[in-house]
């Protein structure tokens, strides 16, 4: 029988990734040098990863050379990957130059990979400026849902804008219209375990119309809560840049949040030495 570390998923989800054109930075980030941290967390912390999905924002501006760059950065890691995009992006832009884009038959930059009893469903929620699942692609999402259902595959969905409510101004702009993607997920009878999106910068975990939902912070600046009743200025901090970790066996299924760029001390470790080569649940 396989080891249990063998069965389990390893899917690593990393958004917002915001890259300008080389020798450009914006708001004092340097995204591409925070992209290079992530992808070399990726390959030192995940490289047994199954799966690694970019899931929107990939530029700033949607400029070639914004694309371009994305694509030399990511190929020097030997993890498979994915890429959707977000509201900063643009199809028209992206496809002609992307190396092996995903694509529905549509057209639209969406798709599914299925690994270890899991299917990840990413969704094109992407309309310049704004977010949008059409007719279409809301039908494959479908047809997909239906089709995981039959094989008996656990289903983790994502997209690049939060369907859930965060109670936050960010929710003027969230996915839009989510209760019609709500009805085609609930319609499906699929099993769903997870829906992850980037796009609000903040770190969040809860639940949408039954459904567990998360989102991640991002590569670029991450948010404080500011929620309602609040005024004034919402804040803005430069870190922590992080990604999401999904492990999952098909009955626990988990989200870690990987900060790569954080101001965070390290305590010393002979504080913790009960924390040397500790050991895991065995799992027969």
């Amino acid at each position: 029988m396989p080891r249990y570390e063998d069965r389990l998923l390893k899917l690593v989800v990393m958004s917002d990734i915001h890259l300008l054109p080389p020798g450009r930075i914006q708001r004092g980030l340097d995204t591409r040098a925070r992209f290079e941290t992530a992808m070399a967390d990726l390959d030192r912390c995940h490289g047994d990863a199954d799966l690694c999905v970019f899931a929107g924002d990939i530029a700033d501006a949607a400029e070639p050379e914004a694309y371009r760059l994305f694509d030399a950065i990511r190929a020097q890691s030997a993890v498979p990957q994915r890429v959707m995009l977000g509201n900063h992006d643009d199809r028209a832009v992206y496809v002609p130059l992307a190396r092996d884009p995903m694509l529905d038959p549509d057209g639209f930059v969406q798709g599914v990979v299925d690994l270890k009893g899991h299917r990840i469903l990413m969704l094109d929620s992407s309309e310049r400026g704004g977010s949008r699942l059409c007719d279409a692609r809301l039908g494959w999402a479908a047809a997909r849902l239906d089709e995981a259902r039959t094989a008996g595959l656990k289903v983790i969905v994502l997209l690049h804008h939060n369907p859930c409510a965060l109670q936050m101004p960010v929710d003027t702009y969230r996915l839009d219209q989510p209760d019609r993607l709500l009805s085609v997920l609930r319609a499906s009878g699929a099993e769903i375990l997870l829906v992850l999106a980037g796009h609000c910068h903040i770190a969040t975990a809860g639940s949408w119309g039954g459904y567990p939902c998360a989102t991640i912070n991002g590569n670029q600046h991450r948010v404080e809560p500011y929620l309602r009743g609040r005024t004034g200025q919402q804040a803005c901090y430069s870190d922590p840049a992080q990604f999401a970790v999904v492990l999952s066996d098909g009955l626990n299924c988990v989200l870690h949040f990987h900060n790569y760029v954080e101001q965070s001390t390290e305590m010393d470790p002979a504080h913790f030495p009960y924390k040397w080569n500790q050991r895991f649940e065995e799992v027969p």
